[in-house]
């Protein structure tokens, strides 16, 4: 309802941001009109994570930070390629850095029962838009069976990763790790460089559909979070 406040544990800070609600340990996401701007972790801040080195900002909210949202009126129509998607009121408020095994047990909930089902329903890098009723996950996290591997080329960077034996290459749009792009282009992103962006080595993915195009709603890895 309007005005409600839930706690959650932030899983992607934009450009669309994904939470879990500790509470029920349901997804959350931003409505197509997105959430209010806040400031947000660059790459060059993991440094100054609460718990890591002598506390965060108290502005700034990170990934994998536990942060409040209040839900604000929606009088958006349904968005069947968005069923989990809430509108809120102002910007998520962090409220601070959750402890280690909580979020391992989060995270854990959070995977997918069989890994080797279709990742949100299809095979494909993309589902069309005429077969979303909103009775199917939009997003979703996962855990690859091997440490994914990014690439960069001129349409920007795509992870390639396998997930119950089933091959995957997605486009990346978590910031942090096309920050940790080296300047030549078709190249491959060392493990070492994306490891430092996301403030360890690439563990978990978060997986979601996009904005449709072309009667398309493609699949788009949101956020790469490290093994807390």
């Amino acid at each position: 309802m309007p005005g409600a406040v839930l706690r959650c544990l932030l899983l992607s800070q934009g450009p669309e941001w994904v939470v879990v609600d500790v509470a029920t340990g349901a997804l959350v996401r931003s409505r197509a009109s997105g959430w209010p701007a806040a400031k947000t972790a660059t790459t060059g801040d993991n440094g100054a994570r609460a718990g890591t080195n002598g506390g965060a900002r108290p502005d700034r909210t990170y990934a994998l930070d536990v942060v409040d949202i209040e839900l604000g009126t929606d009088d958006e129509p349904p968005d069947p390629s968005r069923p989990e998607a809430v509108m809120v009121r102002g910007a998520p408020q962090r409220v601070g850095a959750p402890r280690r095994r909580a979020v391992r047990r989060i995270l854990k909930d959070l995977l997918p029962v069989d890994p080797k089902r279709p990742l949100l329903g299809s095979l494909g890098p993309s589902i069309a838009y005429e077969d979303l009723d909103g009775s199917r996950p939009s997003v979703a996290v996962v855990a690859p069976d091997r440490p994914p591997i990014f690439v960069s080329d001129a349409a920007g960077v795509s992870c390639q990763f396998t997930l119950g034996g089933r091959k995957h290459r997605l486009p990346v749009l978590d910031a942090r790790v096309a920050e940790s792009v080296p300047g030549a282009r078709a190249s491959a992103l060392g493990t070492e460089a994306v490891s430092r962006a996301i403030g360890g080595p690439p563990r978990y993915l978060v997986i979601a559909l996009g904005a449709p195009r072309r009667g398309q709603a493609p699949k788009l890895v949101l956020s790469v979070l490290p093994r807390p």
